[in-house]
C-alpha cells in the first residue's frame, strides 16, 4: 500500500481497523506500509485470532486460564495471559508479549502463599498449538505434575 493510500484512511476507518484487530494504529500502518501490491510473492494478511481456555488442574481447587491474541503472518506474534485460580479466586496474572518464531515457549515460577508453580508453556508445531506442561503445589496437598498438549491450534 503506498503512502498516499494510507493518508486517505480516514479517522473513523482507523477507529474501525482498531476494533477489529485489537491493535494500535502504527502497528497497522507500518503493517499496510510494509505490504508491497506489486510484489510476485503472496504476503498473509494480518489477522488476529483470539482463543481463551480454562482447565481445571486440581478439580474444584485449581484452575489455569490462558488467553491468547495471535497475529498471522510470516512474523507472527502472540500475546498471552496466564491466571492461576485458587477456589475461584484469582491469584495470579501475568502477560507475556514476547512470543514470535524466534521465542515460542516461556518458563515461569508463579507463586505465592498458596501456591507454587513450575510452568512452560508455548506454541508448538506447525498448526501454532498451544500446550503447557509443569508441576504445581497448593499448601495442604500433594505436589501434582501436569501436561495438556494441544490445548487449542491456532491454525
Amino acid at each position: 500500500m503506498t503512502s498516499s493510500e494510507i493518508a486517505n484512511i480516514s479517522e473513523a476507518e482507523w477507529e474501525d481497523l482498531v476494533a477489529l484487530t485489537g491493535r494500535p494504529v502504527d502497528e497497522i500502518k507500518a503493517a499496510l506500509e510494509a505490504a508491497d501490491e506489486s510484489a510476485d510473492s503472496f504476503v498473509d494478511p494480518l489477522e488476529l485470532v483470539k482463543k481463551e481456555y480454562e482447565f481445571p488442574v486440581i478439580p474444584g481447587v485449581l484452575t489455569f486460564k490462558v488467553s491468547a491474541e495471535f497475529t498471522s503472518g510470516d512474523d507472527w506474534k502472540a500475546d498471552v495471559t496466564f491466571k492461576i485460580q485458587v477456589f475461584g479466586e484469582e491469584v495470579y496474572s501475568q502477560d507475556f508479549r514476547d512470543f514470535s518464531k524466534e521465542k515460542k515457549v516461556v518458563h515461569v515460577k508463579p507463586g505465592t502463599s498458596l501456591v507454587h508453580a513450575d510452568v512452560e508453556f508455548g506454541f508448538y508445531s506447525e498448526r501454532y498449538c498451544f500446550g503447557l506442561s509443569g508441576e504445581v503445589k497448593v499448601v495442604g496437598l500433594n505436589k501434582k505434575e501436569f501436561d495438556f498438549e494441544d490445548l487449542f491450534c491456532i491454525y
